[in-house]
């Protein structure tokens, strides 16, 4: 395996393009051999992923985009910014190497199984509320298999929460703001429908409960 980054950057030079590729430094150092008098503005990292297998991602990210590419040899894709980083976010899973440090998110699962004692699957070593990318995540870690320590990282986009005001988890809140939210505003119904958390047994119970009264 090729460990490093993949990212997703763009140049406000070049409207309407984001670059998908990949690097063993640091994705802000790669921004710097990006540089030169060709190119009449910086490239700026929006989203990364440091990845235990990042060519293989890389290369993933490529064979979904490959019809938005701008040309055949260049990693320039026509699409959203946010498609891109939901692109990185999905196809990493299984690859990502869990972040620590400030930027870790906001641990939530403590506070999961004071509320949900006996709904959560067994398995998750970590649930955070993480803002990256200008994107609120929910952001699970758990084992593959029970006794060995080979992680899962996996992150759900919560743009798709809405309240009659628009989105429930703002990026422009504090992580700590939406990690109260969604522990104490989601109530039970509602995880179910907006995450993968609880087993399957659970969510049956729920759904029973809650649509036939």
């Amino acid at each position: 395996m090729s460990t490093g980054f993949v990212y997703v950057m763009i140049n406000p030079a070049m409207q309407g393009l984001v670059k998908i590729g990949l690097t063993k430094k640091s994705s802000n150092e790669r921004t710097k051999g990006l540089r030169g008098t060709g190119v009449p503005d910086d490239f700026i990292v929006i989203y990364d992923e440091f990845l235990t297998d990042c060519k293989l991602v890389e290369k993933r990210l490529h064979k979904r985009f490959d019809e938005y590419r701008y040309k055949p040899n260049r990693e320039f894709f026509q699409i959203p910014i946010r498609e891109a980083i939901r692109g990185v976010m999905e196809e990493s899973v299984g690859f990502i190497v869990p972040r620590v440090g400030a930027d870790g998110g906001v641990e939530i699962l403590p506070d999961l199984k004071k509320k949900y004692p006996s709904y959560l699957k067994p398995d998750f070593h970590s649930i955070k509320i993480t803002h990256s990318g200008g994107v609120v995540y929910l952001e699970s870690l758990r084992y593959r298999y029970a006794g060995v320590k080979d992680e899962i990282v996996e992150r759900t986009d919560l743009s798709f929460i809405t309240e009659d005001h628009g989105d429930m988890f703002q990026i422009s809140r504090d992580p700590t703001e939406n990690a109260r939210l969604f522990v104490h505003q989601l109530d039970e119904y509602s995880m179910i429908h907006c995450t993968d958390l609880f087993t399957h047994d659970a969510c049956l119970d729920i759904a029973k409960r809650h649509e036939h009264g």
